[in-house]
């Protein structure tokens, strides 16, 4: 369909991780045959540049901003948006950028992005819900959450389902592939996040260690960085691993029997994403708000990350599971990561486009 007027979206992201980079450079390339569709990419400067070796003409055309500062659309040399999409609503640049742009056209509108889960009884969750129904929800007309958790949560937060978008996020599926057969791979859990509280890492560990698992024959595996020291774990079979490349935490994913993440809240959790298209089996806390995607009872064990002994009786059963069990768990995984890529991520920002346009752009 031919666009007869031009029309701006912008899309800001707060931090932008080199998985998001891929997906937005992925909308770009996809957008470049309507020529009359204007795509700019707004990041805050938190981001070191450096990280990046890319030198193109996306990259070159990001635009970068403090997240602290209030700009005008002018001040970064681009038109008020048809539509503009805000991350979060925490930082005072993007707030900003979305009044003005309600203020000089009232026809634009605003997707919210959000990647928050949805925690039935947690106190702070059920507050700023009253908050963002009263002060927030108004700005809004359209909302991109990462799945099902995030949707749930959304429609709590007063958004009709048919103005939810899904798959927001998904992992660089051209380097995390299932290349390593399930006989082939290791006995050892994998565990990939901060090492933060929140992550619970530290009952991990003790649950793994009361186990008293032959150190020859089984391993527990974490990488990652953060405030708690890990380091004086470092025995025979528990092996604390500093951040790696994708290529190298690939290669790792595909020598591990078992992926496990032991979270006490997780709003998506892409690292899931990433241990599934490498066919690893799962073991998750209820509280990682992707476990509805990429978890059944083929492929993953689900514990109550608050209880130790869930945690034990989870290992337990992934102890004792048989080569079948683990050779279905694995095509299991493979398949429900499959359906989260860079295609349908942009059929749903396509979704939205046609939406307030009536342009399909897919």
């Amino acid at each position: 369909m031919s666009i007869k007027k031009k029309i701006n979206i912008y899309y800001s992201v707060d931090e932008l991780s080199h998985y998001m980079y891929f997906l937005l450079k992925y909308i770009d390339k996809n957008l470049k045959k309507f020529k009359q569709i204007n795509f700019k990419v707004i990041s805050t400067e938190i981001l070191n540049k450096k990280s990046y070796k890319e030198k193109n003409k996306f990259f070159n055309n990001l635009i970068w901003i403090d997240p602290k500062k209030k700009y005008n659309w002018s001040d970064l040399n681009l038109e008020t948006p048809d539509i503009f999409f805000q991350s979060g609503w925490s930082k005072k640049s993007f707030n900003h950028l979305s009044k003005l742009t309600k203020q000089k056209n009232k026809n634009s509108k605003i997707v919210l992005l959000s990647d928050n889960s949805y925690q039935r009884r947690r106190i702070k969750q059920i507050l700023g819900r009253i908050y963002f129904k009263i002060f927030l929800k108004k700005k809004f007309d359209f909302v991109w959450v990462p799945g099902l958790s995030g949707k749930k949560l959304m429609m709590k937060f007063g958004f009709d389902k048919k103005n939810i978008f899904t798959k927001l996020y998904c992992s660089l599926s051209d380097i995390y592939k299932n290349k390593i057969k399930i006989k082939k791979r290791k006995k050892q859990f994998l565990f990939v996040g901060q090492f933060i509280k929140r992550k619970n890492v530290n009952k991990l560990i003790d649950s793994f260690k009361s186990l008293n698992l032959d150190e020859k024959e089984w391993k527990l595996l974490l990488v990652g960085r953060g405030d708690l020291d890990l380091k004086k774990n470092n025995t025979n079979n528990i092996e604390i691993i500093d951040h790696l490349t994708p290529l190298k935490l690939s290669k790792l994913y595909n020598e591990s029997l078992f992926f496990i993440l032991p979270s006490l809240r997780d709003h998506w959790g892409l690292v899931v994403h990433e241990a599934s298209l490498c066919g690893c089996f799962l073991l998750l806390s209820k509280n990682v708000g992707s476990v509805k995607e990429f978890a059944n009872k083929k492929n993953s064990i689900i514990f109550n990350p608050n209880s130790k002994s869930d945690l034990q009786r989870g290992f337990i059963r992934a102890i004792n599971l048989s080569n079948k069990q683990l050779f279905i768990a694995n095509k299991e995984s493979v398949k429900l990561a499959s359906f989260y890529n860079y295609r349908n991520s942009f059929k749903e920002f396509a979704k939205i486009i046609n939406k307030v346009t009536k342009v399909n752009i897919y």
